[in-house]
């Protein structure tokens, strides 16, 4: 029995070991979104099994994460050159009660539901996860998204659909993971979903394809729990918005609830059928807006702890007034906190390319913000009349890495597949990504591409070869051959960064 117990341990220790390799290979927020709750790792000396809930997730998961995954349970097991990988579809394992007579959850007033059939989610919040309410930020700009989340996970009130919009960064998807692991806590045998809109449509075209159209249905029916990030993408796409519909319906009158995010209020999402129109406003649909100067100043410090980044006292008040008399205004920052962890990352580049700028300890002082972000120093610390120079832009970033990298910018932002330009545009998203405070899209429209997935690919694939410690040939960048990739990013980091100064 203790052997047993031991051996049990070390597995468990091999798959943490595991999802860290993973992680750090392919980003933490795609283990995130791909592998938590919805599969199970076993790792053995020979093989890495995979047990997932349908054989379409194990066909996109082979598909998109197969080499990751056998080079990951390699380095893990001392097998330099990968180690195979099974898949194993098991819905039943992933049934959150072990019989039909568990105890049922409770509506608000209290009532059982008769029993469901287990529903697998495709996404639910891991235990652990960082997206829960007690890490999330309130403030006046989000009290009454937070408040109405709250009561939904908690069961309080009617089970009408709970509508969450705001532009991109303000917290829409940590609400809805928040409101999923507190549902799951209450209602521990509860039948739960977490998708996206896309994810949900490509699933539906999936199984049109494959004659599957009723088990589809069936994961997606009598659910305890429905919630649906970046609702507008559904915008077009009439035949899944119908099947959308029956979905609400069916939940509607299973009392099943409903909490969805968009970047748009129902009615400004173009294209969109004026039954979904009606049904979300027939609910609760509630705006965040962007954070106030006493919530930046907290996500500041917060954002700025979690990444380990000691900040001075005049440094946060200095990044903090950089987002005060930019948000609203054309082409500057809103105030979300996906910009504020651009500038972070702006700043945390800087402190690693420049150290000898940083302040007392080693931490970040108002010197390193100041050339970070690109403020004269000849203006005062803080305060609304502090001018800024021109801030870092991806025009910048696309001219200085063609230039550096011997590619035409128009080359760059083509459709071109040699590799030098294509490493080109790898180099410039990730410079884009790292330097400023653009979201995917942004920098995808910046770059001439039609679909910001490719934008998200080609960071991942750098992020993953300075993992490696990848070098460059002499083919792609004669001016940087033999350098590691991480080095010729803060080379060319630097570069840009003294090219937007002179600007």
């Amino acid at each position: 029995m203790v052997k047993d117990r031991n051996s049990q341990s070390a597995g468990v220790d091999l798959v943490h070991s595991l999802r860290r390799k993973l992680a750090e290979n392919i980003g933490p927020g795609s283990v995130e979104r791909y592998f938590d709750g919805q599969t199970r790792m076993r790792l053995g000396a020979e093989c890495l099994e995979v047990t997932v809930t349908s054989g379409m997730m194990a066909q996109m998961l082979n598909q998109r994460f197969g080499k990751d995954l056998r080079r990951a349970a390699g380095e893990v097991v001392g097998r330099p050159d990968g180690l195979e990988v099974s898949f194993r579809v098991d819905r039943d394992s992933f049934a959150r009660g072990e019989s039909a007579s568990r105890a049922a959850p409770r509506t608000a007033a209290g009532d059982e539901r008769s029993p469901r059939p287990a529903a697998k989610p495709v996404r639910s919040a891991p235990a652990q996860s960082r997206y829960t309410f007690a890490n999330f930020l309130v403030g006046k700009s989000n009290r009454m998204a937070h408040a109405a989340a709250t009561r939904l996970a908690e069961g309080e009130g009617p089970a009408t659909p709970l509508f969450i919009h705001a532009p991109c960064g303000m917290g829409k998807t940590h609400l809805l993971q928040a409101t999923v692991a507190r549902f799951l806590e209450l209602n521990p045998g509860a039948n739960v979903r977490y998708t996206t809109a896309e994810a949900f449509t490509n699933e539906f075209v999936m199984a049109i394809k494959a004659n599957r159209v009723d088990g589809f249905r069936k994961a997606y029916r009598r659910l305890d729990l429905l919630c649906l990030d970046d609702v507008h993408f559904f915008a077009g796409k009439d035949a899944t918005q119908s099947e959308l519909m029956h979905t609400l319906d069916a939940a509607g009158l299973d009392g099943g609830r409903v909490i969805v995010a968009s970047d748009d209020h129902p009615r400004q999402i173009e294209r969109l059928s004026e039954r979904l129109i009606s049904r979300w406003l027939a609910g609760v649909v509630v705006k965040i807006e962007p954070p106030d100067r006493e919530l930046r100043e907290r996500l500041v410090k917060h954002l700025s702890g979690r990444r380990g980044m000691v900040l001075e006292e005049g440094a946060a008040r200095l990044i903090v007034d950089r987002t005060e008399r930019a948000v609203g205004t054309l082409g500057g920052f809103g105030g979300s906190v996906r910009e504020i962890e651009g500038l972070l990352n702006q700043i945390d580049a800087v402190h690693r390319m420049l150290p000898e700028l940083s302040g007392e300890g080693s931490g970040v002082g108002v010197v390193l913000v100041r050339r970070a972000l690109g403020l004269s120093g000849s203006e005062p610390e803080e305060g609304a009349g502090m001018k800024a120079r021109r801030p870092i832009g991806a025009d910048v970033i696309i001219a200085e890495t063609s230039r550096a990298m011997q590619v035409e910018v128009s080359d760059l932002k083509g459709k071109g597949r040699h590799p030098r330009v294509v490493m080109a545009r790898s180099m410039a998203a990730y410079l884009c990504r790292t330097l400023t405070t653009l979201s995917f899209p942004e920098i995808a429209r910046a770059m001439g591409r039609g679909n910001h997935s490719t934008v998200v690919t080609a960071f991942q694939r750098i992020e993953k070869q300075m993992a490696k410690g990848d070098t460059i040939e002499s083919t792609l960048a004669p001016d940087f051959a033999g350098l590691s990739l991480r080095d010729m990013a803060e080379r060319l980091a630097k570069q840009v960064v003294k090219a937007a100064s002179a600007c």
